[in-house]
């Protein structure tokens, strides 16, 4: 019996549902992929193995803290996949690639990348603690209203394929004719890189963080869209009057599928608001995060390095779900 079969048959033992599923390489490295293509998968996390990040400890490879409210069978099964499959097992390597690659950059652009651009946390110089906390944040979800890490499941590689569900623990289910793939967000592109470091085209876009106004009014846009979708109507921020003026958590700046949407859902909120202008004020935030990435390409302009053509493929996507921006659906 191979490790990953102890693993499985112990996980199972504990209360999680592992069915059809192997682990295994394919086109986006390391993997989950079905034992029999033509049989569902289906993998679900019980409650007993949901432990949340800050209860995880990164001392010498990653464990289950001493806080943490689980059995003492379920957290020795978690430190061992954590140092065989997932820390220890490729994961914080992972990472660290990313990091390097980042690091082949010339020091004036990367913290030009961190500051200006704000690009993330990839462009600082590495340490332990920062690894471990790219780590965790590609490797959680949220579970309610806490992110915890969802061990098994985050071996699924993102792509078009199956969604995850967090009714009753966290589980990943579905038919694949190849490997398994989950769409880790509702993120952008952008986001995507922020969050996981890597580029892939989304059909959205959401404004980057800025500060601008609707008529006399100042407005306040931040970049915290939540990822998670089940509607239209989850993409409508709620707007919060305060004493410097509006403030929106996210906003939407184009969709290829709604492309009325994004102005639809801004007209909306500010004429509910009771204010005036919204007009031009959605069209100079949707010029500045144009301006924003233009500009982007061009700080990267002549560079042929992995990180520069990442970053200037996620600039292209970005670019592009904009552009999905005409007319106006009044909603």
């Amino acid at each position: 019996m191979t490790a990953w079969d102890e693993l499985i048959d112990e996980f199972r033992a504990l209360g999680g549902t592992a069915d059809n599923i192997r682990l295994g390489q394919g086109e986006y490295g390391r993997g989950l992929f079905p034992i029999d293509p033509a049989k569902p998968v289906v993998v679900r996390v019980p409650d007993n193995l949901l432990v949340p990040v800050d209860y995880m400890l990164c001392e010498n490879g990653v464990r289950v803290g001493p806080k943490a409210q689980v059995g003492e069978r379920e957290r020795a099964w978690l430190d061992r996949y954590q140092a065989e499959f997932a820390w220890g097992g490729g994961g914080a390597d992972e990472i660290r690639r990313i990091f390097e690659t980042a690091q082949l950059l010339p020091a004036e652009l990367r913290h030009v990348l961190s500051t200006q651009y704000r690009c993330g946390l990839w462009f600082k110089d590495p340490d332990d603690r920062l690894v471990a906390n790219r780590f965790f944040n590609a490797r959680s979800i949220s579970y309610r209203d806490r992110p915890v890490v969802m061990p098994l499941i985050e071996m699924a590689n993102h792509g078009s394929g199956a969604n995850y569900d967090t009714s009753s623990g966290i589980a990943l289910c579905g038919t694949f004719a190849g490997e398994v793939l989950v769409e880790y967000s509702q993120f952008d592109s952008f986001d995507f890189f922020l969050s996981w470091g890597f580029a892939t085209q989304r059909p959205l876009a959401f404004s980057v963080s800025l500060n601008g106004s609707v008529g006399s009014a100042p407005l306040a846009i931040d970049q915290a869209f939540g990822g998670k979708a089940t509607s239209q109507r989850a993409w409508i921020p709620e707007l919060r009057k305060t004493a410097q003026g509006i403030a929106l958590p996210f906003l939407m700046l184009g969709h290829q599928r709604f492309p009325r949407l994004a102005k639809g859902i801004f007209y909306r909120l500010m004429r509910e608001g009771g204010y005036t202008g919204w007009e031009e004020a959605f069209d100079l935030v949707h010029h500045t995060n144009r301006l924003h990435f233009v500009n982007l390409l061009m700080a990267l302009d002549g560079i042929d390095l992995p990180m520069a053509r990442t970053l200037r493929t996620v600039a292209h996507y970005q670019l592009r779900a904009m552009s999905f921006c005409f007319g106006v659906h009044e909603i």
